[in-house]
């Protein structure tokens, strides 16, 4: 019992002893004070479950919802008109939240006219924004094996492995200084290990997410699958070297709307990332190195020089910005992308 479920409780308490509702108040004393208690077989519960790594099971979320359910008949009983309707929303919200993710619900985004990030079509206050991976040499797949978090694997021709950062925030400003904090550590991190951060630009990563995708079925311990089944796209959560969810999917037509797609399976033994990688690896292959990833191996290895110095403009052409760094390295950009190419690599 967590301390989210216990504030859930002494808000529903005050709330209920607001209203008279005096059996809600007493009922939710009882399960504050019951959410103390450790008894030692408790712990041995516990430690056995860190030991074995099983997954959580939702009691905090139907406690939750179950609180938000009786406060909707205690403001029945009250004579509330909108506050019962608030109170019900909310507790279905929280039951049914997950298998609204498993079918995608709240996965859509709506890219930003330039820039990289891409805002939620259902939450205007949660942001997202893409990074691909850009390797250094072929075998240096423990770059992609060392990222924590959410991330995207999409097979084929050309195999591609995203990093999926998303925050909360109020605005545009705030999300971006996040989002840019965050890929700056994790750049920093992964170019110890051969791999660079490139983030997309919102139409390009828009047009990535427009997929129409078919789950396919594979056991919650069964992630050796992946190395066999045809997949396009794997959706993965790791962290801390764990896979805590994953999805597979295969391609569909026609395409969709942009949307992220979720990693929604939970293992019941959490396997290493770095196992998994290399299973993708032996079945569909890596991306190898291209023509960024010397250009952004360039610019980490020169952090501490400004960075007019490290990339100079050779002209725009189709929206987009040629750069080249001292060491002849040459792309295109977008501004979108320079503007945060430059604070990443800052």
């Amino acid at each position: 019992m967590g301390w989210g479920a216990r504030m859930l409780a002494v808000l529903a308490g005050l709330i209920a002893l607001g209203l008279g509702a005096w059996p809600i108040f007493l009922l939710a004393l009882v399960y504050l004070v019951y959410s103390f208690r450790k008894p030692r077989a408790q712990r041995a519960v516990m430690l056995k479950q860190q030991v074995l790594a099983r997954p959580r099971r939702p009691w905090g979320r139907y406690t939750a919802g179950g609180v938000l359910f009786l406060l909707a008949l205690a403001a029945v009983e009250a004579g509330g008109t909108l506050s019962p309707i608030a109170f019900f929303t909310g507790g279905l919200a929280v039951v049914f939240w997950p298998l609204a993710r498993r079918h995608g619900v709240g996965g859509g985004v709506v890219p930003m006219t330039d820039s990289i990030l891409l805002r939620s079509r259902l939450f205007p206050l949660r942001w997202h924004a893409l990074a691909e991976v850009k390797l250094e040499a072929q075998d240096q797949t423990r770059g992609v094996a060392a990222l924590d978090g959410r991330l995207l694997v999409f097979a084929g021709r050309s195999p591609s492995a995203f990093q999926v950062v998303s925050v909360y925030a109020l605005g545009y400003r705030g999300a971006e200084e996040k989002v840019l904090r965050t890929l700056r550590c994790k750049a920093r991190m992964l170019s110890q290990r051969g791999a660079h951060l490139l983030p997309l630009d919102s139409r390009d990563a828009g047009k990535r997410l427009s997929l129409t995708l078919d789950r396919l079925d594979i056991g919650t311990e069964d992630l050796e699958a992946v190395s066999s089944l045809p997949f396009d796209v794997f959706a993965v959560r790791t962290k801390e070297g764990l896979v805590v969810s994953h999805r597979a999917f295969r391609l569909s037509e026609p395409a969709g709307t942009p949307s992220i797609p979720p990693s929604d399976l939970t293992p019941a033994r959490q396997p290493l990332f770095a196992e998994v990688v290399e299973k993708i690896q032996e079945r569909h292959g890596w991306p190898g190195p291209d023509a960024f990833s010397p250009f952004l191996a360039a610019l980490d290895a020169s952090r501490t020089e400004p960075f007019s110095d490290r990339v100079m403009a050779r002209g725009e052409a189709e929206g987009k910005v040629s750069v080249e760094t001292p060491g002849g390295a040459e792309v295109k950009l977008t501004r979108a992308q320079l503007r945060a190419v430059a604070r990443i690599y800052a």
